[in-house]
């Protein structure tokens, strides 16, 4: 007899307690201006059936019409759009700002590593990377990096003289190379044995993961896994981790065969800091496959941006030619036809240049965070749960900071521009504790990549990015490919 009033009781409780915590957001929120709302579903409605592009046109149409920042309810979920620097800083500067939004789960097919991890389990894995990035042990990176180029050089011979080719497929090996010699202490073949096609796998499995985050009916993990797609993504993801099992058993076998009572370990083993080692240590309790699954997004993350700006980097020099002259002669006057090494990687400041406007470009077009609790970010104070969507793209094309916002200018990084901008105007690699820990590995194995092609081949492309066609991947790719030609000098 108690029961239908307990439920009765339960029910006013909870929706009591709904109500006032919208009014109390609502109220937080009131000075952020957005679309109008419908009751229940918010804005939801004018997101449903929207592919990538569709959705990503939307945000920018909405931050056009209400300005860089902007609220959005999907359902009773509140999202807030973020575009202007100094909001952005008060975010990402924060601690309280760290934990990636839930969406993220869906990455999780990949992996459960220091991509999607949260909370403790991300600070314990964030801890173990840093030693690996120390500016004392890049150095050490230097080796695979000019080996590993100079196979590309080789590998690139094949294409002299022949018809356009995509070059995208060329640096994703060669990147995939350069991580598995410097954080997994692996010497790999990609280059030459293909044994991934690491390229084709990411993008396969990224585009089925970002579909299901725009489709509605697929959010859940029980409805996604009767589906096709579900199949497809497993086809995708089971290559990465094959490749990460196999490179994961050989580091163990290379460490087994090492003795240092018999100084069997070599001096230059001995100076590095290999990640894999710290997860083979840290988590030795793991079985194989777990650690598979923990480290695979370490290969994603770690080799995307390589791989993506470098083909963007070659296309884009092939379709300027007077900015490659220039990049050609600062190479061959610092470099000649030696190594790259730390000091002389430093003093190309135009390849660097060049470097940073493609990531202005070309890099993550968002990110999502989750607030842990109610956040003062200047003006305004966002209530804890909200989903802050950190819109790079915006920020990159912003007229107020980019004299040229739509064009590949590498000019907009002279020093005299960037002194001119705020420093949260420009986040490739992101900023705050939770940044990118690789970003000045990456910046030395791009420059080394770029600069050892360039000395060696003269590029052509037809590429205008007036009629370019984009996939948002992580990063923003090119629908058809990075096109080039190449000639030898």
């Amino acid at each position: 007899m108690l029961l239908p009033y307990l439920l009765m009781f339960v029910a006013v409780g909870f929706v009591t307690w709904y109500m006032r915590r919208m009014q109390r957001i609502s109220a937080m929120i009131s000075k952020i201006p957005g679309p109008p709302t419908l009751p229940i579903i918010g804005n939801a409605h004018s997101f449903f059936g929207l592919d990538m592009e569709g959705y990503n046109n939307i945000q920018l149409e909405l931050m056009n019409k209400y300005g860089a920042t902007v609220r959005v309810w999907l359902g009773p979920f509140l999202w807030v759009n973020l575009a202007e620097p100094r909001h952005i800083e008060a975010i990402l500067s924060s601690e309280y700002g760290t934990n990636k939004d839930p969406t993220y789960r869906f990455f999780k097919a990949h992996s459960d590593g220091i991509f999607v991890a949260n909370g403790d389990r991300w600070r314990k894995l964030r801890k173990m990377v840093n030693p690996t990035f120390h500016q004392k042990l890049l150095e050490n990176f230097l080796t695979t990096f000019n080996e590993q180029s100079e196979v590309l050089v080789q590998r690139l011979e094949e294409q002299v003289g022949k018809p356009t080719f995509d070059i995208g497929d060329y640096t994703a090996k060669c990147t995939l190379d350069f991580l598995c010699g410097t954080l997994m202490g692996v010497k790999s073949k990609e280059q030459i044995d293909n044994r991934c096609d690491f390229a084709k796998n990411v993008v396969g499995s990224v585009t089925i993961i970002k579909k299901r985050f725009y489709t509605l009916h697929y959010q859940s993990d029980w409805i996604f896994s009767f589906t096709n797609w579900s199949k497809q993504l497993n086809a995708f993801v089971k290559p990465l981790h094959d490749f990460a099992k196999q490179v994961i058993l050989e580091r163990i076998s290379i460490k087994q065969a090492e003795d240092p009572k018999d100084g069997l370990v070599d001096e230059l083993e001995k100076k590095r800091s290999i990640y894999l080692d710290t997860i083979l240590e840290q988590f030795k309790h793991m079985s194989i496959d777990e650690l598979t699954y923990l480290t695979t997004d370490t290969f994603i993350a770690g080799a995307d941006t390589t791989r993506v700006a470098t083909a963007y980097a070659f296309a884009l020099l092939g379709a300027y030619p007077d900015i490659q002259e220039k990049v050609y002669q600062e190479v061959v006057d610092v470099v000649g036809d030696g190594e790259f090494t730390i000091h002389k990687l430093a003093t190309l400041p135009y390849l660097e240049m060049v470097l940073k406007e493609v990531l202005r470009l070309f890099s993550v077009p968002v990110i999502v965070r989750q607030l842990e609790r109610d956040h003062d970010i200047g003006d305004l104070v966002l209530p804890s749960g909200t989903s802050i969507q950190i819109c790079f793209y915006a920020v990159h094309r912003d007229t107020r900071f980019w004299k040229k916002p739509e064009e590949f200018y590498p000019d907009h990084f002279l020093p005299e521009q960037v002194a001119k901008r705020p420093k949260y105007s420009y986040l490739p690699f992101g900023y705050g504790p939770r940044n990118c820990p690789g970003h000045a590995y990456a910046m030395l194995s791009m420059k080394t990549m770029v600069g050892s092609v360039i000395r060696k081949y003269k590029i052509t492309s037809d590429l205008n990015l007036e009629n370019a066609e984009y996939n948002n991947i992580f990063m923003l790719e090119l629908t058809n490919g990075y096109p080039v030609q190449l000639t030898k000098r």
